[in-house]
């Protein structure tokens, strides 16, 4: 009999509760504010870790300026395959509202599926954002990753904490905004999760 639920339907804290104190869900969060330079500090991690040699998974975001806009255009890379794609519609400077092209973001989830299927090493996401906390968008790829013991980084936007909380654990704490900190968790992360193995 198959006991493993279906990725879409584990809740977080429900897992977390059942590992009990001994092995805290391998989690780690960036709390933030500006996003530009949230999305700089995680790529800069994902540089340092591959350097170190780890597999990783996951995306991370870049921002490119162009001469005469006033919006950068945005790019998500997998970290796995290191394919990257524009996810950003240029609308003009005058546009409002979201300019994420929605078609981009089904790409994303093969890229973590396939991420967690080649068992990487830790597995970074650049936001909680908008879709994630009205309960949708990569939770059921989180929950996977921390069920299957994967280490995860990601990035929340402060706007979004509580309903990060609500969804993992208030027991989680944010990790500091300093990339030798969170250099040092994800080692510590991945070699905890070795152990256990």
């Amino acid at each position: 009999m198959n006991l493993i639920k279906p990725a879409a339907t584990i809740h977080p804290r429900t897992e977390h509760a059942d590992r009990g104190s001994a092995h805290p869900l391998p989690l780690g969060i960036i709390v933030y504010d500006n996003g530009l330079k949230a999305d700089e500090l995680l790529n800069l991690c994902a540089i340092d870790m591959a350097a170190l040699g780890f597999r990783l998974g996951g995306i991370v975001q870049s921002n490119r300026h162009r001469q005469a806009r006033r919006k950068c255009d945005m790019y998500l890379k997998d970290l796995l395959s290191g394919e990257e794609i524009l996810i950003s519609a240029d609308r003009g400077n005058e546009a409002r509202g979201c300019r994420l092209d929605p078609a981009a973001f089904v790409r994303i989830g093969v890229w973590g599926d396939r991420a967690l299927a080649e068992g990487v090493d830790l597995l970074i996401l650049n936001k909680f954002g908008k879709e994630e906390a009205q309960g949708r968008g990569l939770r059921p790829l989180i929950a996977a990753a921390l069920v299957a013991g994967t280490p995860v980084l990601i990035g929340v936007p402060r706007t979004n904490v509580d309903d990060f909380f609500a969804f993992i654990s208030d027991a989680v704490r944010p990790l500091p905004l300093d990339r030798r900190a969170i250099a040092t968790w994800c080692q510590n992360a991945i070699r905890a999760q070795t152990r256990r193995e």
